[in-house]
């Protein structure tokens, strides 16, 4: 089955999108302006990071080509952005797993030894395993290979695929990439995947408890599904999430809003305070290791008074469900 789903991989990176001249820098050049012109103001930055977060990431790559690659064993929304597909096995090593994510960089993105190509502003790199490290030949476990595309827009699609030993990725890689960038230009709206589960953080801005608070989030600071800003005599970071049951509810249990429980860092004696609320009900699909996957907020910071305010006035925006 493995060598049946890397004989597949290796295939289609002649056949995705659907031309076999087709590769990530060719879609580049033809995609819209959006993509190639950067913002040229913190109104226009704000308006990105909705536009972009709008866009359903597991779309990027759906089943249909995914069916090309082969059966994939699952397909899973990892994080509000990113997903993945597994193939072949679900032991380590032994399977084939393809990964990708969006995110912003909007102070630039640091590329270190990534070969990379540009084209209208639009930077393609790729990095193999034993490139980024040859000392590990003979040591590793499996093979992979990371791939991006960063927009002038400030917008990023990093990627990354895994292969069993004696297998080289970055074909895969590259196929994935050039599919992803060729959907991303339709930019799929969330529910477009039918493997994106309807969740309560979809459409909603993680910066918008600093507007109730009636503080400043510069937007260069800002993630797609993060934010931070200083609050009181400190700074702290807002995360919509999803995460384990059992990671969150390990912490002391703090209040209740609108039906919603949170909970307290359980590492007490950490230098900064983790606090996070479960927000809704649990994600389908089978439970982690430490239970169910769960729409989460969690509060960063190194003042925990601080740190619980802001908890709380992010939960207070979310209705009883």
């Amino acid at each position: 089955m493995v060598v049946a789903v890397m004989l597949g991989l290796v295939a289609c990176q002649d056949e995705l999108p659907g031309q076999p001249a087709d590769t990530p820098i060719s879609v580049a050049a033809s995609m819209p302006e959006f993509w190639k012109t950067a913002p040229s103001s913190d109104d226009k930055r704000w308006e990105l990071l909705r536009r972009i977060r709008a866009i359903d990431v597991c779309a990027l790559i759906p089943r249909s080509v995914l069916a090309r690659f082969g059966e994939p064993l699952r397909v899973e929304i990892d994080d509000p952005d990113s997903c993945s597909a597994t193939f072949g096995s679900l032991e380590h090593g032994k399977g084939t797993e393809i990964s990708w994510a969006l995110g912003v960089a909007p102070r630039g993105y640091t590329w270190g030894e990534t070969k990379r190509d540009e084209v209208d502003g639009i930077t393609v790199g790729m990095l193999r395993d034993l490139d980024a490290s040859p000392q590990l030949e003979g040591q590793l476990t499996e093979r992979s290979c990371s791939a991006i595309a960063s927009f002038a827009n400030t917008v990023t699609l990093p990627l990354r695929v895994s292969t069993p030993l004696g297998t080289e990725p970055c074909p895969a890689a590259q196929a994935a990439l050039t599919q992803a960038m060729s959907a991303l230009a339709d930019e799929p709206a969330q529910g477009t995947s039918p493997d994106t589960p309807d969740t309560v953080l979809l459409g909603e801005d993680p910066c918008a408890v600093a507007t109730a608070l009636g503080v400043q989030a510069p937007v260069l600071d800002q993630r797609l599904w993060g934010c931070q800003f200083s609050y009181r005599d400190g700074t702290v970071d807002v995360d919509y999430t999803y995460d384990s049951e059992g990671l969150v509810v390990r912490g002391e249990p703090l209040f209740v809003v609108n039906g919603h429980k949170a909970y307290g860092d359980p590492d007490i004696d950490s230098e900064f305070g983790s606090y996070a609320a479960v927000l809704g009900p649990e994600l389908p699909g089978p439970d982690t290791y430490a239970g169910p996957n769960l729409p989460v907020v969690r509060v960063f910071g190194s003042d925990r008074a601080n740190v619980e305010a802001v908890l709380r006035a992010t939960t207070e925006l979310f209705p009883a469900r």
